[in-house]
């Protein structure tokens, strides 16, 4: 049954990227998630809210180191052209997958095209956001910040997540939709 799931999932040629994938996702599910149950002022509480306050403090740290693990690792494998083409102006990549998706066939991940794009996007959304968070508990952790300055870590937190959660769902979607894709030819 796992290696009937395990299979078809991408990134095959690259156990550690596969896995690195996996588990940046699991942890960010697993964000969405217990976010609904956090409360900042049961922080120093031993209650069912502290813990799962803590643990998503805990993730998310683990999400800052991960990520940078995820961009450093893209970045050393594919360059900064693959991912972030679009910087520098170059959008071939994008409009040779746009010309393939109107003739309803599915692109290959390429330099610069939409699948590089958008995994480049989705990783620097989740460092902006597991960031802001970091910051927001830094400040809140920390005497003489002004409760301004942390309101606004926790606005940006909670700004940014909207765009990771629409990437997340996003991303799965497209990833189980190009699997089936992939499996059905």
């Amino acid at each position: 049954m796992i290696k009937k799931l395990w299979l078809p999932l991408p990134h095959d040629y690259a156990p550690f990227f596969r896995g690195l994938h996996i588990s940046v996702a699991l942890l960010i599910l697993s964000q969405i998630i217990n976010s609904n149950f956090t409360e900042r002022e049961s922080l120093s509480d031993n209650s069912l809210e502290g813990y799962i306050t803590w643990f998503h403090i805990i993730s998310g740290f683990t999400l800052i180191f991960l990520g940078f693990m995820l961009i450093t690792w893209m970045l050393t494998q594919r360059g900064f052209r693959w991912y972030f083409a679009w910087i520098i102006f170059d959008f071939k990549g994008i409009k040779q997958d746009l010309s393939l998706l109107k003739a309803f066939s599915l692109p290959d991940a390429t330099r610069g095209g939409i699948a590089a794009t958008i995994q480049g996007l989705g990783v620097i959304s989740l460092l902006l956001v597991a960031l802001s968070g970091g910051l927001w508990f830094l400040a809140q952790s920390m005497a003489g910040i002004p409760e301004d300055m942390v309101r606004g870590f926790m606005h940006w937190h909670k700004f940014l997540t909207t765009f990771v959660e629409i990437y997340f769902y996003a991303h799965g979607a497209m990833g189980i939709l190009h699997m089936y894709l992939a499996r059905n030819k």
